[in-house]
């Protein structure tokens, strides 16, 4: 009966070494299989035997059982890698951003604005040395005229990269429900497979895959219930709870965007209320989804849009519309749409000149537009109506018909007028050199002559304009949707142009810095806690190999003792 005893405990051991070897062989045999953890064999003593009686017991075991195949997993390193991986990919998506805008800018070494800023100022210098030439005339509207198109270039480029990351935002949230019904999929499989007793380790390893790449997009949690299905949350709201599964939609966000934004399929609720300040201090600087939303922002920057009359129809895009808490300036870091800020802070200073140039270069033409009022430089592509640039006769003098001379100033008085409604419309991407100064002999139309002076050479038009070019200037103006009593707009500046557009650069540079070291550092964190993984849970070659060869050796043990059992056994049955 010892004999036989025995036997059993030789082939308990032997399928304890095969199935250790089994597992090791998975092992090794999954080496570079993304996601997998490293598994390992538990055992334990079947039980024992009591031999003897009184105090002179002796225990003698009866094999090895294998308990179960478990995985080398830190929960703790997997959810603190998932919190930091979250933040990672927020800031990873505002330094692109960042980045991208400096691309559209090119400063500093490109073909920039700053550039061409110094150029129109260098050819107004020129012109004001000799006010009537027609090299000098002809350099200065061409100056002003690149300016423009690299303007328009820039307004355009805006767009089109809220465009970009309007179909990213699609893609996004399309792979965000891949995501879960993923998650959803590889609960019921685990389920299946761990209630019948097998091992799902496998299975679970693309489960945590995917819960590591949704915390990139959101921010998730979860808990695993008895059964192994996984109960998981994705910005507070259930998103797999057994059979339960909530996916995401899209829908505008805004009237007459073109942009959309995700809600709850089942609630149609926002995800993303963005109605206060994101921070790190907050603790909500979160997920890629809600950076790609909040460098694209709802729409793009609109102007007012203008009656034939000049009468506001609709509001353009205000700072209230792009801070995020309006109680807050659009300065404050982590409350404004970045893209938006950017784009109407460039629109701000590029109206700010043509109006400047329009109201200041308002005086009389010279050669063969002598005498005559100037044309605006500056007009828009699209105006809310068409009128004539400058009256059909020369001035009227004493000697004209009295009635002629009330027409030519109630003229007058309207042209003003209308300066003032096409003032609305000149921002970056509806602004154009007017085309009369580009035909021939247009240049004399340019309106550089006080009307008081009968000298062409005057030069006091350009004078004023180059005074008003180093005149320090609130920004952003203050107008009615931009008072002191609104609180979102930007912090006050009091400096000229140039000025302006440099801290305008420089601002732009600091938050970039900052998104780039918020980047390194997650970077160095997220590193740091996958390699903690990968020293608990990556599968090591010659670890493996040493374990194969201990369950080589215990095969190899428990195998001899089977046959020379098996052979003692032959002896005693068959030859005594």
């Amino acid at each position: 009966m010892a004999s036989i005893a025995s036997l059993g405990r030789m082939a308990s051991g032997l399928s304890a070494a095969q199935k250790g070897l089994q597992v090791t062989g998975h092992n090794i045999s999954n080496v570079n299989t993304q996601g997998y953890i490293r598994q390992q064999l538990l055992q334990h003593e079947s039980s024992y035997l009591n031999i003897g009686v009184g105090g002179r017991l002796l225990q003698v075991g009866l094999g090895v059982t294998p308990t179960e195949i478990r995985q080398i997993r830190s929960e703790l390193a997997d959810r603190r890698y998932r919190t930091e991986n979250a933040i990672l990919n927020f800031y990873q998506v505002k330094n692109a951003g960042i980045q991208e805008i400096e691309t559209i800018l090119d400063e500093p070494y490109g073909e920039s604005m700053s550039k061409m800023l110094n150029s129109l100022w260098s050819q107004a210098q020129k012109l004001n040395t000799s006010p009537d030439g027609v090299e000098e005339r002809l350099s200065f509207i061409q100056a002003a005229n690149v300016l423009i198109k690299k303007a328009n270039h820039i307004a355009e480029s805006f767009m089109t990269y809220q465009d970009k990351l309007n179909l990213e935002v699609v893609r996004s949230v399309d792979r965000i429900n891949e995501l879960i019904k993923g998650i959803h999929e590889y609960n019921e499989k685990i389920a299946l497979s761990e209630i019948n007793g097998d091992n799902a380790n496998d299975y679970r390893d693309q489960r945590n895959l995917l819960l590591d790449e949704l915390s990139g997009y959101m921010e998730i949690d979860y808990y695993e219930e008895p059964d192994s299905r996984l109960i998981l949350k994705a910005e507070g709201r259930v998103v797999v709870d057994k059979q339960f599964v909530t996916l995401l939609e899209v829908k505008q966000t805004v009237d007459k965007s073109p942009f959309v934004k995700p809600i709850w399929s089942n609630t149609k609720e926002d995800i993303f209320k963005f109605d206060r300040v994101i921070s790190a201090a907050k603790e909500n600087d979160t997920g890629k989804l809600k950076s790609l939303l909040l460098l694209r922002g709802d729409e793009y920057v609109r102007s007012d849009e203008l009656n034939g009359a000049g009468g506001v129809v609709k509001a353009g895009t205000s700072w209230k519309d792009i801070a995020l808490n309006a109680n807050f300036s659009v300065d404050t870091p982590g409350n404004s749409y970045l893209i938006p800020k950017i784009h109407k802070k460039f629109n701000e200073l590029i109206n700010e000149i043509s109006v400047m140039v329009n109201e200041i270069l308002d005086g009389d033409g010279v050669g063969t537009h002598s005498g005559l009022q100037g044309i605006p430089m500056f007009v828009p592509i699209k105006t809310p109506a068409h009128y004539p640039f400058q009256p059909a006769n020369p001035k009227p003098t004493d000697q004209t018909a009295p009635g002629y001379v009330e027409a030519y100033n109630a003229y007058i008085k309207e042209y003003k007028e209308y300066l003032k409604t096409i003032h609305s419309y000149m921002v970056p991407g509806n602004i154009q050199i007017n085309p009369e100064l580009l035909d021939n002999g247009g240049y004399n139309k340019l309106g550089t002559v006080a009307p008081t002076w009968t000298d062409q050479g005057n030069n006091s038009k350009v004078t004023a304009f180059l005074a008003a070019w180093n005149t320090s200037r609130d920004w952003p103006k203050l107008t009615e949707t931009s008072s002191l009593s609104n609180t979102a707009r930007p912090y006050a500046k009091k400096v000229n142009i140039m000025g302006f557009y440099s801290e305008f650069i420089t601002d732009i540079g600091l938050e970039g810095s900052g998104y780039k070291g918020k980047v390194q550092e997650k970077q160095t964190t997220v590193v740091n806690i996958e390699n903690e993984r990968q020293a608990m849970g990556g599968v090591s070659q010659d670890e493996e190999f040493t374990s194969m060869l201990k369950y080589q050796y215990a095969y190899n043990a428990a195998a001899r003792m089977i046959t020379m059992l098996d052979s003692m056994m032959d002896t005693i049955i068959n030859k005594l």
